[in-house]
């Protein structure tokens, strides 16, 4: 099987250099990246600020594995957590956003000891084989089966839906504030909050997927601030490292 345009298609241009919001192509051409490269560079192309650091961090060191604590990495954890919706405190550093909902599934199947999990038509949460599994779309979903079972998915919005979906054998609802791939549909004040109390009757966790609407995007620096929603869970990634493998 090859390679090719098999997780992305492949465009047609060759990217040599980024500034601000400008893509330069190998034959010179610019580009304004209207999509911030999927959202992963919501400060622009090269920050100088973000390539000092990259700088700086690299001369001192680059990787230890994590059983040893790294002053760099435990300051970033101690600012997520200060800028964390509500009393989440509690911060786990992975590569990538659909890591981070990997996580967030085991999360809530250890803690809760149920399998079954909720989600809605539309979602998108990433594309390893448990975060695929919570992720909607056929086209993505097709080539990989059989996926993790215990997922039900209901419409977006509905919080009569969500509601009848949700019981004491539920160990998790995910949701997107507004969803992003499956077409820019935003969440309302009274759902995300049907979805709060639903899963607190249940003893269910709530998973807030903020890895597009996170860290500022939508006015609030989390979605979910916005309608007064504390999740048990919030997931994170993309403009969390202007580009870099960190979620």
């Amino acid at each position: 099987m090859s390679g090719e345009g098999f997780v992305f298609s492949e465009k047609p241009i060759t990217i040599k250099h980024g500034e601000g919001a400008t893509l330069t192509a190998t034959d010179g051409t610019e580009y304004l990246d209207f999509g911030a490269s999927y959202a992963c560079t919501p400060l622009g192309h090269s920050p100088p600020a973000v390539v000092d650091a990259i700088s700086e961090q690299a001369e001192e060191l680059l990787y230890v594995q994590g059983s040893y604590p790294v002053a760099t990495r435990t300051a970033l954890e101690a600012e997520l957590a200060a800028v964390a919706p509500g009393d989440l405190s509690k911060v786990w550093l992975p590569n990538s956003g659909t890591e981070a909902n990997e996580a967030a599934l085991k999360f809530a199947r250890s803690a809760t000891g149920r399998e079954n999990v909720v989600a809605t038509k539309r979602a998108f949460h990433g594309r390893t084989l448990g975060a695929l599994s919570l992720t909607w779309k056929e086209k993505y979903r097709a080539p990989f089966g059989p996926l993790p079972g215990g997922v039900e998915f209901v419409p977006y919005g509905d919080a009569a839906a969500l509601a009848a979906a949700v019981d004491d054998e539920t160990a998790a609802v995910f949701l997107e504030p507004i969803q992003g791939e499956g077409g820019v549909h935003p969440a309302s004040v009274d759902y995300l909050q049907t979805a709060r109390d639903v899963t607190e009757d249940a003893g269910a966790a709530l998973v807030l997927d903020e890895i597009q609407t996170g860290l500022g995007r939508t006015g609030t620096m989390w979605a979910c601030e916005s309608a007064g929603v504390v999740p048990d869970v919030l997931t994170a990634a993309k403009g969390v490292a202007s580009g870099l493998p960190l979620g």
